[in-house]
C-alpha cells in the first residue's frame, strides 16, 4: 500500500468522523498513517495481500483498508460457530451436555476458541449447519448485513472480509458480558504472545486466530478479537502469502493501539438543534420543518 493509498484511506475516515487530535498538536491520523505506511512499505503490503479494519467501541470510530475484499479466513470461522452454539444454550435449545466426538459442548467451546480444534469444530459445524452456505448467512447476520447483498463467493466459500468480521466483533463485544463471557475468557487465554498479543502486551486481548494454505497455494493468516485498552477496540487483520505475518499482525495492533491510546482534546458539545415551529400544524411552515416530521425520522 503506497503514502498516496494510505492518505486516501484516512482522509475518508476523517472526514467521516472528526477526529480530535494529540494534546501535543500533532495528528493521531498523521501518526498513524506514519506507522502503516512503515508497516506496509517494510513487508510488501498491498491490496493483493492485506486487509484489516479498526473500529474503537466508545465512539464507532473507525478506519478500515481494502475491507470488502475476500481473504481465506481459515479457524476464524469458529467464532461465529461458537457464538451460535453460545445463544443456542441461553435459549434453552441445547443442552451444554449436548456431546460432539463425545466431547460435551461445554468443553468443546474451550477446545475450539482457545485451543482451535479442528475435529471438534467441525463436528459442530456439520451438526448445526450441513448446509454451509447457511453457516455463512448465520455468520453475516451477525454483522447486520442483509443477505441478498451476500455474493456466492462469499457464500460458498470459507471467505470473509474485514466489514463482516467487524460486524461479528461487535456483536460478541455487545454480549460480551452476557452470553458471550466465557467465550470472552477462552479468546484472552488463547495464544499467549502471538498474534495481536505479540505487538501489544499492556491490555488484555480476546483473539481468534487462523492459518492454512488452500491446496496447496499461498499460506492464509488471520487475526480478530478485541483489544481491552482504557478504550476498547475490535481488529480484524487478514493476511494472503505476507512472510512472518504473526508478527506483522503484531506490529498492525500496535500501531493501531498506540492511535487508540493518544492523547486527545475533548470534542465539542454538541449544539441543540434550532427549533423551526412550536406547532406541528402551523400552515405556513413547509411539511419537512414540522416537528412531527422529525419525530418520524
Amino acid at each position: 500500500m503506497t503514502r498516496r493509498v494510505l492518505t486516501i484511506l484516512l482522509a475518508a475516515a476523517i472526514m467521516a468522523a472528526a477526529m480530535p487530535v494529540y494534546a501535543s498538536g500533532s495528528s493521531a491520523e498523521a501518526q498513524l498513517e506514519a506507522d502503516l505506511t512503515e508497516i506496509m512499505e517494510s513487508h510488501n503490503l498491498d491490496e493483493s495481500n492485506i486487509a484489516f479494519g479498526y473500529r474503537r467501541t466508545t465512539d464507532w470510530r473507525q478506519i478500515w483498508y481494502n475491507e470488502d475484499t475476500l481473504f481465506q479466513a481459515a479457524s476464524v470461522y469458529k467464532l461465529a460457530l461458537n457464538m451460535y452454539y453460545y445463544e443456542q444454550e441461553a435459549a434453552g435449545l441445547i443442552s451444554p451436555d449436548a456431546a460432539f466426538n463425545g466431547v460435551p459442548l461445554s468443553q468443546c467451546h474451550q477446545q475450539s476458541l482457545q485451543y482451535s480444534n479442528n475435529d471438534l469444530s467441525q463436528a459442530m459445524l456439520d451438526s448445526a449447519f450441513p448446509d454451509f452456505s447457511e453457516y455463512k448467512r448465520m455468520a453475516a447476520a451477525y454483522s447486520g448485513i442483509d443477505e441478498r447483498a451476500l455474493s456466492d463467493e462469499y457464500l460458498y466459500s470459507s471467505q470473509f472480509n474485514v466489514r463482516i468480521m467487524l460486524g461479528i466483533l461487535q456483536y460478541l463485544y455487545d454480549n460480551s458480558e452476557t452470553t458471550f463471557s466465557e467465550a470472552i475468557g477462552y479468546l484472552k487465554a488463547a495464544q499467549p504472545g502471538e498474534y495481536f498479543k505479540s505487538g501489544v502486551t499492556e491490555y488484555e486481548i480476546a483473539q481468534k486466530y487462523g492459518y492454512d494454505t488452500y491446496n496447496g497455494g499461498p499460506l492464509y493468516i488471520a487475526t480478530v478479537g478485541i483489544v481491552y485498552a482504557d478504550e476498547p477496540f475490535l481488529l480484524a487483520v487478514f493476511t494472503r502469502g505476507v512472510a512472518g505475518a504473526g508478527n506483522v499482525i503484531g506490529e498492525i495492533c500496535r500501531a493501531f493501539c498506540d492511535y487508540n491510546d493518544a492523547e486527545r482534546d475533548p470534542l465539542p458539545e454538541p449544539v441543540a438543534p434550532e427549533v423551526l415551529c412550536t406547532s406541528p400544524v402551523t400552515p405556513d411552515v413547509p411539511p419537512e420543518a414540522r416537528l412531527d416530521e422529525f419525530a418520524a425520522t
